[in-house]
């Protein structure tokens, strides 16, 4: 009786030291998905990189919302003179400008960008002459190409986590030029006869500096694609055309994206 109590009481502690183990086992094994589910929602700092790492290349697409002329009707009549100047330009310009974009990160919070976007516009420009009743019009079309090349210096340290973390400031210099001006001038004579050549146009200034500021946002996913959002503006220390009714727009508005890898 004795020896069947001992062997009684053995297998009881091993009954028991069976069910501490399976209870162990069943906490770990609920406990590790719980950790690894709080672990994965912690806002991860974008990690800090080398070398050409610190590099992106893409590309970005700005919308212009506004018209890049400033077009200003014009009415002249010389003093002591007999002819009088009826002078209009109307225009039409593409709404969007692209190119190709690059970063480069400095550090975690300072970024700078560097971008070579084309857009092109153009432009009609009639001058109606009245001299003693009689009117000769002449009539300009001129289309141009438009390269801007912005380089600015980026700002994000609002906040480590959460919507402010993506947020960024942005301010630097533009450059601007103006090439391939094509211009059709017609010259309608008041006895209904016309003539006409291809002189280009001369604009105001072909190579031109500006200023620009943006604020945007900054989103990068787990293969490193940086997609940036921004809103920007510049403001340009003159005007590209400015001959008496065309002349260009000093304040410029667009809304952009750009993708980088």
């Amino acid at each position: 009786m004795r020896r069947n109590g001992i062997y009684r009481t053995s297998g009881t502690r091993r009954s028991r030291y069976g069910c501490l183990a399976a209870l162990c086992g069943a906490y770990l094994a609920l406990a590790t998905p719980v950790c690894g589910q709080e672990s994965s929602s912690r806002p991860v700092p974008e990690p800090e990189t080398l070398g050409w790492s610190r590099f992106s290349f893409g590309g970005r697409l700005n919308g212009l919302p506004f018209n890049v002329l400033k077009n200003k009707d014009e009415n002249l009549t010389p003093a002591k003179s007999t002819q009088s100047y009826a002078i209009s330009t109307t225009n039409t310009y593409l709404q969007i400008a692209f190119g190709l974009s690059l970063e480069f990160r400095v550090t975690r919070s300072f970024t700078v960008s560097g971008e070579f976007l084309y857009h092109r516009l153009n432009y009609t420009k009639t001058d109606a002459i009245t001299a003693d009743g009689n009117v000769t019009t002449i009539t300009e079309q001129t289309r141009a190409t438009l390269w801007d090349a912005p380089v600015m210096l980026r700002w994000r340290g609002l906040s480590e986590s959460g919507f402010l973390s993506k947020l960024y400031f942005a301010g630097g210099g533009e450059l601007r030029n103006v090439s391939h001006i094509r211009t059709s001038n017609q010259t309608t004579l008041p006895d209904g006869s016309t003539t006409s050549d291809n002189i280009a146009a001369v604009p105001a200034k072909r190579n031109l500096a500006g200023a620009v500021v943006g604020v945007g946002l900054r989103f990068v996913d787990d293969f490193g694609i940086k997609l940036t959002p921004e809103l920007r503006f510049t403001r340009w220390m003159g005007a590209t055309f400015a001959s008496d009714s065309t002349r260009s727009r000093r304040d410029e508005l667009a809304i952009g994206i750009a993708l980088t890898f």
